[in-house]
């Protein structure tokens, strides 16, 4: 095994000027970046809910501004439905780390030294030597907020700075939803019924497609088949929408 070199002052220098241009970037961009769940989670919601509700109602054959108002009330309700849903998702996710990180600085309080010795065979069994992974462990613990961050990152596997965004997640998928949503219905408010089906099932798709395409390339996957897997499932839920709106117009009109 190789020796580690000893840190000179410009590998210093140069890992300060990496840290303050690039690192720091990269993890705000990073953390931008991750809000594309909530942003793919409302938009597909958006537009395959509401694009359903006004197939299947146009299929079932009723007056226009009905369709139109059952598609604004669920995109509203829906809106709000899973802006809630999200923030109480986030709450209580957020709440668990937290009680898992206070667990943690209580038993770092309590049991100091057992503490320490777990840390050094976790470093152990990621690759150090055990001597060397107890001189780092016991540097480590001689500062309290290095110790308990690095135990919240090993032992949990938790992030010490996660939590904080339930209420911003909240609005990202509550918004995204409310906005998607008008794209299968404003149709219905610029054509007559048999136009405004066929211009809202190409408006929905074309944008499921978009967002396919926009979430495989900020995830790095191939771009057609993340856009053309989306596509399937919205066709899919039109399509369950316009028979489920058929057959209750049938039997039942």
């Amino acid at each position: 095994m190789s020796l580690v070199p000893d840190i000179t002052d410009a590998a210093r220098a140069e890992a300060e000027i990496h840290i303050r241009e690039h690192s720091l970037g990269e993890a705000l961009r990073i953390g931008k970046l991750s809000r594309i769940r909530e942003v793919v989670l409302g938009a597909q919601d958006g537009l395959l809910v509401p694009l359903g509700v006004v197939t299947g109602m146009a299929a079932a054959h009723p007056a226009q501004a009905l369709i139109i108002v059952a598609g604004l009330a669920e995109a509203f309700a829906g809106a709000v439905a899973m802006g809630s849903g999200s923030y109480l998702a986030s709450e209580a996710e957020e709440g668990l780390y937290r009680a898992e990180i206070r667990d943690e600085g209580e038993e770092i309080v309590e049991h100091f030294e057992r503490e320490v010795a777990e840390l050094a065979l976790i470093l152990e069994q990621e690759g150090l030597p055990r001597h060397d992974a107890e001189q780092v462990a016991q540097g480590l613990a001689a500062n309290e907020n290095v110790f308990l961050r690095t135990k919240i990152q090993k032992e949990l596997d938790l992030s010490p700075d996660a939590g904080g965004e339930a209420l911003g997640d909240a609005f990202v998928v509550g918004g995204t939803y409310l906005g998607a949503a008008f794209i299968p219905l404003w149709p219905y408010l610029a054509f007559d019924m048999s136009t405004a089906l066929v211009v809202s099932l190409l408006s929905t798709l074309v944008a499921l497609f978009i967002l396919g395409i926009a979430k495989g390339k900020v995830a790095r996957l191939a771009l057609f088949q993340s856009g053309a897997k989306v596509v399937v499932i919205g066709g899919v839920s039109a399509g369950i929408g316009f028979a489920v709106g058929h057959i209750v117009s049938t039997y039942f009109g």
